[in-house]
Order: structure tokens, then C-alpha cells, then sequence
């Protein structure tokens, strides 16, 4: 009689989840960073600036300026105790809470003049251009 040693008899599903587990012990929890697409056109006027952030609410969005950097922060926060509990408990959960960020210079921008909105998961923000100062020219008189 011969036996086979097996040092992982395991059913599909538990190898998968082991491999996971696995893999983001090695290279980190990627569900905690997650990246998002974004185009940024150039108008003529202003730069358009499409980001898509599906999932997210309006409130888990912050646009933050210091100095002459723009910085664009999505982050999905855990939920307390008391909603766990009302929400009852997950037999499988793959959706995770997890933040983004993305840092845009925007020295070329009228600040003042920014507007965003929020829809369907695209946040839009409308960056008006500065427009060069003309330099002030004066007529000197010939006595």
C-alpha cells in the first residue's frame, strides 16, 4: 500500500484564500490604497480635471490647498461598533475601506475661481487659468 504525504490538503477555496492572505502579507494590504483614474484637459481658460472615485460619497472627499499644491483625498471610513452590529455579520466581505490621495500643482491656477462638483462617481473640479499680468507702461513726457 502506498500513501501520498499532502503537506496542504486543502479544498479550492481555502487554497485561494491562503494564497491571498499570502500575498498580502508579502506585498501589503493593496485594498487599503486603491488608485483611481483621472484626465486633466487643458480648456484654453481652465484646466478640467475628471477623477474617478466610485464608491465614494461626497462627504469621504476632500480637496485641501496649501501653498501652491492641491491635494485630493478620498478615504472610506470604518464603521463604528454599533453599525457593525446593526448591519449584522459578514460571512464574506471583499469590499474594504480604503483611502486615496493625489497631490497637483496648481500655481498656474486662479484659486479663488476653483469650482468642483461630485456625480456618478466622477469628481469634476474646473481650474481657471491666471492670466499673466500686462506690465504697467507709462508714458514719460519729453521736456
Amino acid at each position: 500500500m502506498m500513501t501520498y504525504l499532502t503537506p496542504f490538503e486543502r479544498t479550492g477555496y481555502d487554497l485561494f484564500r491562503s494564497m491571498r492572505d499570502w500575498e498580502n502579507e508579502f506585498f501589503g494590504n493593496k485594498s487599503q490604497l486603491v488608485s483611481c483614474k483621472s484626465d486633466l484637459r487643458d480648456t484654453g481658460d481652465s484646466y478640467v480635471l475628471e477623477a474617478e472615485l466610485p464608491g465614494f460619497t461626497k462627504e469621504e472627499i476632500s480637496l485641501d490647498i496649501e501653498g501652491d499644491v492641491l491635494t485630493l483625498t478620498a478615504v472610506h471610513k470604518e464603521k463604528t461598533d454599533e453599525e457593525k452590529e446593526k448591519d449584522g455579520t459578514y460571512l464574506r466581505r471583499e469590499r474594504s475601506y480604503c483611502s486615496y490621495q493625489q497631490k497637483l500643482d496648481i500655481s498656474g491656477v486662479e484659486v479663488d475661481q476653483m469650482q468642483a462638483s461630485y456625480e456618478n462617481g466622477i469628481l469634476t473640479l474646473t481650474m481657471p487659468k491666471k492670466h499673466p499680468e500686462q506690465p504697467a507702461t507709462k508714458k514719460i513726457e519729453i521736456q
